[in-house]
């Protein structure tokens, strides 16, 4: 998958496309993220703190 920059976003939003971004709370849900080509990965790890403290 092509690296999303902020150029690129930028021009995105010049364009009026639409921008997808997610959050994401680990490694297999980012993967899973990723494959179904969303622009952006918010990585969010209050769900890390919760469970492991």
């Amino acid at each position: 998958m092509m690296r999303t920059t902020l150029g690129l976003l930028k021009a995105m939003r010049q364009r009026g496309e639409k921008i997808a971004m997610l959050t994401c709370y680990d490694a297999s849900f980012a993967a899973l993220l990723e494959a179904a080509g969303v622009d952006v990965l918010l990585v969010g790890d209050s769900l890390g703190m919760v469970l492991q403290g």
